[in-house]
């Protein structure tokens, strides 16, 4: 597949952006899908949720659509259901659509059953014959399903159910394909919105996961990605806008949103391309959506289509991050921030000695390894001036043994403890940058008294009373964002952004949702975490769920803790190693309890990751690792004014 203007006309599809990999098992049997020389690339044009009748603007969001793909050398265009009311009125979408392209897939969403319409109005007006099917685009096969039907006669809403017709001819079509399969549903299989019956559909799909590429949907009006059981599903954003109910209704997009997925036998990926857009009107988060309690989290409605790229081969995913268009083509500087407690008493204890370096010297080798420019660190405890010395940089901590310590790279001003609050916990200073640029820092720690963060494994703790256990963290945290430093400073973060980095001893509500469970990971909890949601409320965003949006295995960020089953605590004594654990379910990283938060329009989080392994041992963390908790590491790029 070669085209010159291909090039260029991605570009109407979004901007190439810094991306984060991480691992996921993604798997297609080598004789379906193998790195091959003699396959050639498929690449299909993608919209989902149009809603040609109900958004106001969506025959224009149509159009833009389809003069994309005009320079884009595609085999076939997909709508993914709600696309438009299937009536003479709406005509006009199925007639563009269709003319648009020799190759037309449609999928029936719930909409196309509004003012009494029926399967048949669709087959009529898109010219289909069914409202499942296959379809084969060269070596791919793709299934189109119906999650229209009726399942429980209890079930509030639109029928949302794949019946038993339809699933014994799914299982036909998964046992007699000879190709890897894309399969295509309105309603998602799993994730956000899934059918009533997604349990048992997700149970077959498992059973031949080694054929299926990818399941994408559409319905839910957010971008989002998981994998239940060795199958992947990707949820593709609407076209127009993001329902949120009320006086608002329909959250509009300022662009349409859509895609192209690409295929790449010879490459073995599968890439998903960017489509960048910004709220129409105010952002989301102005109008109190995510203060409730059913809203998905931040991290999925977003007003864009993330870049991904699938290595079908290595099972390795590309999700880049979402980074503001209107700043492309300005000047930006590089800052790398760093948070990490480094279980200050252990790094002085002369028995965590390894091969005559001391868990400081290593705390010391990881810090300038990471290259980080500024460094939130707690549990500092007498080592500030050893590492500032090591590392030649600038620090502020208010006394020799304080808990809490910024270093940086760059000269620190207006560096003081915050009057009223206890420096134990909050300091603040502000980071100069060689060409006048500032930034301001906050270094903070919450307790870890109250409900601990092992509690999150006891399964006789309702997820109503763990969320309760955060309630010292969450009041310590008010006090702190009602600060008048800290108001003045975030009032002006589109001039001098603001980071807010540290320990704060509890998970995340962005950790901790119905697609996390369904995924079966972070012990399958659903938890509005008061402390998180505080501080998105705020503005800030969480740069380390930000920048790696797609909760994975491999992307599940844990920070606490390091100290695997070949260690226990001693009261007095520390971590000493056992033969045998008495608490193995208490060990091992389970939980992310550390953040690096910023806000500001010029400040771009482009990368983040935790390190938790010295570069002398990648077998396991500690003792080589010198402490509990690994560090968290963000990329930033600062647009200059």
């Amino acid at each position: 597949m070669t085209n010159p203007t291909r090039r260029t006309a991605l570009k109407t599809l979004g901007m190439t952006i810094g991306a984060t990999w991480s691992s996921i098992s993604l798997p297609v049997s080598a004789r379906y899908f193998a790195n091959d020389e003699s396959k050639q690339p498929i690449r299909l044009g993608v919209i989902a949720d149009l809603h040609g009748g109900l958004a106001v603007d969506a025959e224009m969001r149509l159009d833009a659509f389809l003069k994309a793909m005009q320079g884009i050398e595609t085999d076939a265009l997909v709508q993914l259901g709600d696309f438009a009311y299937p009536n003479q009125k709406h005509q006009s979408f199925a007639d563009k659509f269709n003319s648009a392209h020799e190759n037309t897939i449609h999928v029936i969403g719930n909409h196309e059953f509004d003012f009494k319409l029926s399967r048949e109005d669709c087959y009529e007006a898109w010219d289909i014959k069914s409202a499942y099917y296959r379809r084969d685009l060269g070596n791919l096969r793709i299934i189109v399903l119906d999650g229209n039907e009726i399942g429980s006669p209890t079930q509030q809403g639109y029928p949302s159910f794949i019946g038993n017709k339809q699933r014994e001819w799914l299982e036909k079509e998964l046992q007699m394909a000879d190709r890897p399969l894309l399969i295509l549903s309105h309603q998602p299989l799993a994730g956000t919105g899934a059918v009533q019956n997604a349990n048992e559909i997700q149970e077959m799909l498992t059973r031949y996961q080694n054929k299926i590429l990818l399941c994408i949907n559409g319905h839910t009006h957010v971008d989002s990605l998981l994998q239940v059981d060795g199958v992947t599903y990707l949820h593709i954003n609407s076209a127009s806008y993001k329902w949120v109910g009320g006086e608002t209704r329909m959250a509009y997009y300022k662009d349409p949103l859509f895609t192209t997925i690409t295929i790449d036998p010879k490459m073995s990926l599968v890439t998903v391309e960017s489509k960048p857009s910004t709220w129409k009107a105010a952002p989301l988060a102005d109008s109190g959506y995510f203060d409730r309690d059913d809203a998905p989290p931040e991290s999925i409605v977003v007003p864009a289509i993330r870049r991904r790229q699938i290595n079908t081969r290595t099972h390795e995913v590309q999700t880049d991050p979402l980074i503001n268009d209107s700043n492309k083509s300005r000047s930006k500087i590089p800052l790398k921030v760093l948070a990490w407690n480094i279980w200050g008493r252990l790094n002085q204890e002369p028995k965590y000695t390894i091969a005559s370096k001391t868990a400081r010297d290593r705390t010391i080798e990881i810090i300038r390894q990471s290259g980080a420019d500024v460094v939130a660190m707690i549990e500092t405890y007498g080592s500030a001036a050893d590492i500032a010395e090591a590392l030649d940089f600038h620090y502020y901590t208010p006394s020799v043994s304080a808990n809490l310590c910024i270093f940086s790279r760059y000269p620190l001003t207006d560096f003081e403890p915050l009057t009223g609050l206890s420096a134990f916990s909050f300091i603040a200073a502000t980071v100069n940058l060689p060409d006048g640029q500032k930034v301001r820092v906050y270094d903070i720690w919450l307790t870890s008294g109250g409900r601990h963060i092992v509690a999150i494994k006891d399964k006789q703790l309702s997820d109503a009373d763990y969320c309760a256990g955060d309630d010292l963290r969450f009041d310590q945290l008010q006090k702190f964002l009602v600060h008048a430093d800290f108001r003045k400073h975030t009032a002006n973060s589109d001039q001098v952004p603001v980071i807010v980095a540290g320990d704060f001893n509890c998970v995340s509500h962005l950790d901790h949702t119905m697609v996390t469970r369904q995924s079966k990971l972070n012990q399958s909890r659903v938890l509005p975490i008061k402390v998180s949601k505080a501080m998105h409320k705020e503005g800030f965003s969480d740069t380390f769920r930000q920048s790696n949006p797609d909760i994975l295995d491999s992307t599940l960020g844990h920070t606490w803790t390091t100290v695997g089953t070949g260690y226990k605590y001693v009261s007095g004594k520390g971590f000493v190693p056992v033969k045998e654990h008495p608490e193995p379910e208490y060990r091992d990283p389970y939980a992310r309890i550390d953040y690096i938060y910023a806000i500001g329009s010029r400040l771009e989080a482009i990368k983040s990751r935790v390190i938790s392994h010295h570069p002398s041992q990648s077998e396991r963390s500690f003792p080589e690792f010198p402490s509990d908790h690994a560090a968290v590491l963000t990329e930033f790029q600062l647009v200059q004014e």
